[in-house]
């Protein structure tokens, strides 16, 4: 679409003028809203979010569904399918081992349970040593040979290589491996090893299927690798990564996560790869372990049963093995794994869906219970998040947070705002990580708000008017605070004369007012309005108690009469030659402007609901501003209205509306961050915009300190103001509420804080 050249050169002078009109003024500083803020994370589900959902297993199984069902279900697009493979996972036994750091063990102490123990040189096929069954044979490395002695140190055999140990399978009996010393875990996490190399956590007297690959490491130290069957390592994995007893009721998610569980494994195991006996693959624990001479099982018959009615069976994408990721609970939906694993690419097999049935299982982390919210100050995030990219060195701290959150709700990034003004854009896995939460599913509170309040509008007014004058100032303009139109076009009055707005009660000065004015000590008072508006005896009282002050009413036969006398005080003081006009029946629109008129000091002018009128348009005329903006949308301000303003005016108007007050309180937010007004956008001021009181006075002290003013409801944040907030969340370090509870719901305030958050 093209532009009529007339218009290009109208809009081009438009924007010349209002630079013109404007003279930079400069912010009042700001008292800042926390010195370290605190936030609350709440959250749902339990895990990485990505593939099958335990607790939804265990739900479709209670809904009736097979294993098969579910699979398909949670790994998209895929079947169900054998594999011919003779391949064996190989186990590193020891919970301190995680990547090619480990070190390895002084030695293992190990026996052959019912049966011989063989020992062999890994490059021979069949064993060379058979050594008595039930005794304990400690293996050590000196460094070159592999050497066998009994616990009393007599030896019994020697390899110059890495060896196999392997029972010799008695008939009848169960062919078991038992180690003396620790090795898995008994939690299933990774546990280091200390200075020694011996572990800080395990069981002890663990027994395996299968054989071990004792292999030599450097330092003389020996790693203890389990190679078993495929199934035989699922007995040993899927009762530590799903409660066995699940299988009682729900025997077909046992059998989902037997399949999920060999295809994981599968990937690992067909590389080549060693896997851990931790999470950091699958939590292994092997066969059972002897407490005190009783044999402890660490498989289970269930899971057992659930291994064999599946073997040999995987998770196809097309024909390859999918590898089948798991994790506890969603919380309702699973995700993409590149919502999560930010790095990686889409997979189509792991795409992000609806969890229906998880709570018919009352999952117990979905939501996270109080014993698992975390609320950490900013400092103590920023600590946790030390060492990662972009985030600054102590003592700085975190002052805000902008999630990037996937369609499944888990959150993708964070961009965290710190005290130096740096920001750092970090995954929201690694956040999981750092902060210790359950999952990426979760949401922050504690969005930097304050509540500029006090017990009624005019304490109000006189917190904005101390804001905004923490020492004397050299104006007030009085208002009444029973009637919105005198305090509306007071604001640019107060803008123009440098000083505070207050109220007071039409027929006596409010005692909360008149402390104020003592303590502002101006040497001008502007009264806006005639005696209806604040009476005699009102004006006297300020007399009296400021008696070396000029006091002056400031007054017509109309609000709109009102309006224009105001506007020739705001051009007398200031020179303006802008003006702002309104509709004179309505405050929403004014009060969403006041803010704008008090910053850069430019009267608010009153135009009747369907003509101009002429109080207005005698001002324009007569002063014929270089920019006139219209306030409201066309059903507050007709077309017509603006018609005039332009032939009054003689100059180029522009229109500042939405759809309803919210929306175009928005719109002049964005015009005065804009680069004509120069406003900025490192705080926000809110009001309610269900009554005027507080909007007026929150105007004059966010015009004051060159911020926008929003209009927001008691009990939400309206779609419009939500809109803006969500524009401009990485540059707004704070807000502050001006009203109490009544005015702004605690609601209200919460759910600012989640469009801040979210």
């Amino acid at each position: 679409m093209s532009r009529s050249p007339h218009i290009r050169v109208a809009a081009a002078c438009l924007v010349a003028l209002l630079v013109a009109s404007f003279t930079p003024l400069p912010a009042v500083a700001e008292v800042g809203i926390q010195a370290i803020p605190s936030f609350t994370i709440t959250g749902t589900g339990w895990g990485h979010g990505i593939g099958l959902s335990q607790w939804g297993a265990r739900g479709s199984a209670l809904a009736g569904k097979d294993y098969r069902w579910i699979l398909a279900h949670y790994y998209s697009g895929t079947t169900i399918g054998g594999t011919i493979s003779t391949l064996e996972p190989k186990v590193n036994i020891d919970s301190a081992y995680r990547d090619s750091s480990y070190a390895g063990r002084p030695y293992w102490t190990v026996k052959s349970v019912g049966s011989t123990l063989k020992v062999w040189r890994t490059t021979s096929g069949t064993p060379s040593a058979e050594l008595p069954k039930d005794t304990w044979y400690r293996f050590r490395n000196d460094g070159t040979n592999v050497i066998v002695t009994t616990e009393a140190g007599q030896e019994v055999a020697r390899f110059d290589w890495d060896v196999w140990v392997m029972p010799g399978g008695a008939s009848g009996v169960t062919p078991l491996l038992e180690f003396k010393e620790k090795t898995t875990s008994t939690d299933g996490s990774y546990w280091p090893a200390d200075a020694s190399g011996w572990p800080t956590n395990g069981y002890t007297n663990v027994r395996y299927r299968g054989k071990i690959w004792l292999n030599r490491k450097a330092g003389q130290r020996l790693a203890a690798i389990n190679q078993l069957p495929m199934d035989q390592y699922l007995f040993g994995v899927v009762p530590r990564e799903m409660p066995a007893s699940w299988g009682d009721a729900t025997p077909e998610a046992l059998k989902a996560q037997a399949v999920a569980a060999r295809s994981y494994a599968h990937e690992g195991v067909s590389s080549g790869s060693i896997l851990k006996c931790t999470t950091y693959s699958q939590v292994y624990k092997g066969h059972s372990y002897v407490s005190v001479g009783v044999v402890v099982p660490l498989e289970d018959s269930r899971s057992n049963s659930a291994v064999s009615a599946t073997s040999g069976q995987y998770i196809l994408t097309g024909s390859a093995v999918a590898t089948g990721y798991f994790f506890s609970q969603s919380g309702g939906h699973t995700a993409n794994n590149e919502d999560v694993w930010v790095t990686g690419s889409p997979l189509p097999y792991l795409r992000g869906v609806s969890d229906p049935y998880e709570h018919l299982a009352s999952p117990p982390y979905s939501p996270w219970p109080s014993s698992r919210v975390k609320t950490l100050s900013g400092l103590e995030i920023a600590e946790k998040l030390r060492g990662l990219s972009g985030v600054p060195a102590s003592p700085t701290h975190v002052t805000g947070m902008v999630m990037d959150r996937a369609a499944s709700g888990h959150v993708r990034y964070v961009t965290f705002r710190f005290s130096n003004g740096a920001t750092a854009r970090i995954s929201g896995d690694s956040v999981r990580s750092r902060l210790g939460l359950m999952s990426t599913n979760f949401t922050v509170s504690g969005f930097p708000i304050e509540r500029i309040e006090g017990p009624d509008r005019y304490a109000t007014a006189v917190a904005t008017a101390n804001r905004a004058f923490p020492d004397t100032a050299p104006a007030v303009v009085l208002a009444s605070g029973e009637a919105f139109a005198d305090a509306l076009t007071g604001t640019a009055l107060a803008g123009a004369s440098g000083g505070a707005l207050l109220l007071t009660h039409q027929s006596s000065l409010t005692p909360v007012t008149a402390g104020a004015l003592s303590r502002l000590a101006p040497s001008t008072v502007y009264v806006m309005g005639g005696s209806a508006a604040v009476s005699t005896p009102t004006v006297d009282a300020v007399r009296a108690l400021l008696p070396s002050a000029e006091v002056v009413r400031v007054a017509g036969a109309t609000r709109y009469d009102t309006a224009a006398a105001a506007a020739e005080r705001v051009q007398a003081l200031s020179g303006s030659t802008s003006a702002i006009i309104v509709n004179g029946e309505t405050w929403p629109d004014a009060a969403s402007a006041s803010a704008l008129a008090y910053g850069r000091k430019i009267p608010i002018l009153l135009a009747l609901p369907g003509a101009l009128g002429e109080p207005a348009e005698t001002y324009l005329s007569t002063y014929t501003p270089a920019t006139t903006l219209i306030v409201g949308g066309t059903i507050v301000v007709p077309a017509n209205v603006a018609t005039a303003v332009g032939t009054a005016a003689g100059s180029v108007s522009e229109r500042l509306g939405g759809a309803n007050r919210y929306e175009t309180s928005a719109a002049v937010a964005r015009y005065t961050i804009g680069p004509t007004i120069g406003f900025t956008a490192r705080s926000v001021y809110m009001a309610t915009g269900e009554a005027y009181a507080d909007a007026l006075t929150g105007g004059s002290l966010a015009g004051r300190m060159l911020k926008p003013l929003l209009l927001t409801h008691t009990n939400v944040c309206p779609a419009g103001t939500a809109a803006f907030l969500t524009e401009q969340k990485t540059t707004i370090e704070g807000i502050y509420l001006i009203g109490g509870k009544a005015a702004i719901s605690e609601a209200g305030a919460k759910a600012i804080d989640d469009v801040m958050m979210r």
